[in-house]
């Protein structure tokens, strides 16, 4: 098992040298213009066989040449000059390497030949490899990134991603940020050649900025280590887990992306049962579940009551609950009382709690979030938006209908976890989600709010910042 201190400079590299770095735009070009603006110009260094200088910078034709130690190496040369690079860093150069390039087990027995000569070499030399086939790193609290991505993505926040696959990786990081969603650590592990996702679970478990791990998986390298990982790991911090392969096709495409074999998705199953990771089916229902894990506490039982303003919708969703084992919960008589000093009387209050248009939604929803007999709330607040466009010119906000949602749940202490379910014209959604702010999660789908609350009943992971 690997130490926070053997990976340290991949995410805190106190020196690094792009090796392979270009002259012309292409992969290699922009990284080092990239690092100079983020603040590591001062300790970059740049390896290409040419002569001259680059960006304003000499360059050196061999990492062995380098003027002084480096700790991280960011390599872009072509996969077969790869071996000559890891024995040339051994000697003087890096001795953490991220290894962008590809060519390698994805690409077939030649490629997966070159790949294990790779890997016993960087064994026999003592090297820390990431990839290859990656992008490698992100690094929000020191603003490092191996790779160029937006500024948006930059913004520090509790996520940890760990992503098999290099592209897949940097696409989430451009959708992220529309999703309120901020990253604490990115990494993309590509074929595993030496660093893999158990070593990267363990740090990230360590990690002090990361409250919520998520980790797509093409295919495990040792399965019995990932279920020990996953057990030691899902102690301390929610892990979700986004695994392809669980068709026979999906199993031949991770073979010709990353060289993985995903192996019977019954086995994956069961190990991330096992070992106490929740899995996703599809990446948008990973990412509300991670929504509501970085941002909610834990559920302390199962009993979920639902305000809305659909009572179809809050239908639905109660259904969707009890079919994941939560149960509806029986409002206390103080919380019948509070709505219903207001209610009009076609109101039925109980749960879920289907306020229509009677205006009653932030009454409602303040009352729920403090019943004692009440677990976890989903929020519903929809209204056709042919009404809204009428009643906005007359002074009536989406905040006088269903109230300031993230004001109510910071009022009432923050206890218990509160997830709203939307669904509705865009321009709808966005109001909610400025109600909402960044501590209240918005589902776009009103059935993954049943899902978040059940992650979020499950076990008793550590939630506060350690």
């Amino acid at each position: 098992m690997s130490s926070a201190s053997d990976l340290r400079p991949f995410f805190e590299p106190r020196s690094i040298a792009v090796i392979g770095a270009r002259r012309n735009p292409g992969f290699g070009f922009g990284i080092p213009l990239f690092l100079e603006r983020h603040g590591f110009g001062d300790k970059l260094f740049l390896v290409t066989p040419t002569p001259g200088n680059l960006h304003g910078r000499p360059v050196y034709s061999r990492a062995s040449e380098l003027p002084e130690p480096v700790e991280l190496g960011i390599v872009i040369v072509p996969a077969s000059a790869t071996p000559e690079v890891l024995e040339d860093c051994a000697k003087k150069g890096p001795r953490h390497l991220i290894l962008e390039n590809a060519g390698f087990s994805e690409t077939g027995p030649e490629g997966a030949a070159l790949e294990a000569r790779c890997r016993k070499l960087a064994k026999d030399l003592g090297l820390r490899v990431i990839g290859p086939n990656c992008v490698g790193v992100v690094n929000t609290q020191n603003r490092f990134t191996s790779t160029e991505v937006m500024e948006e993505c930059l913004i520090p926040g509790h996520l940890g991603i760990i992503a098999q696959s290099g592209v897949f990786g940097n696409i989430l990081l451009d959708w992220l940020p529309e999703e309120h969603l901020r990253i604490s650590k990115a990494i993309t592990i590509g074929n595993r050649l030496d660093v893999n996702e158990c070593d990267l679970l363990d740090y990230l478990a360590a990690d002090p900025a990361t409250r919520v791990i998520v980790i797509y998986l093409e295919g495990a390298q040792d399965g019995p280590r990932l279920l020990a990982t996953l057990r030691r790991v899902t102690a301390r911090k929610p892990v979700l887990v986004l695994k392809s392969g669980r068709t026979p096709a999906g199993q031949a495409a991770t073979v010709s992306h990353t060289g993985s074999l995903s192996g019977e998705d019954a086995v994956y199953e069961a190990v991330f049962r096992q070992g106490g990771a929740i899995r996703a089916r599809g990446v948008h229902e990973l990412f509300d579940l991670a929504k509501a894990l970085s941002t909610q506490p834990p559920m302390r039982g199962n009993r979920v009551a639902i305000v809305t303003s659909s009572g179809s919708l809050g239908a639905l969703v109660i259904d969707a609950c009890l079919d994941l084992g939560l149960v509806a919960a029986a409002l206390a008589e103080e919380t019948v009382a509070k709505v219903r000093r207001q209610a009009p009387s076609w109101m039925n209050v109980k749960n879920p709690l289907d306020v229509g248009p009677s205006g009653q939604f932030r009454v409602a929803l303040e009352a729920v979030l403090s019943d004692p007999g009440v677990d976890g709330v989903i929020a519903i607040p929809v209204v056709p938006f042919s009404v809204v466009r009428a009643m906005e010119p007359i002074g009536f906000t989406a905040g006088l209908w269903m109230g300031e949602i993230a004001k109510l749940w910071q009022a009432s202490g923050k206890r218990k976890p509160l997830v709203v379910g939307l669904v509705g014209n865009s321009a709808w959604v966005d109001r909610i989600r400025k109600l909402c702010g960044d501590e209240v999660p918005v589902m776009d789908l009103p059935e993954h709010a049943a899902l978040a609350l059940r992650a979020l009943s499950l076990g008793n992971h550590t939630h506060s910042e350690e």
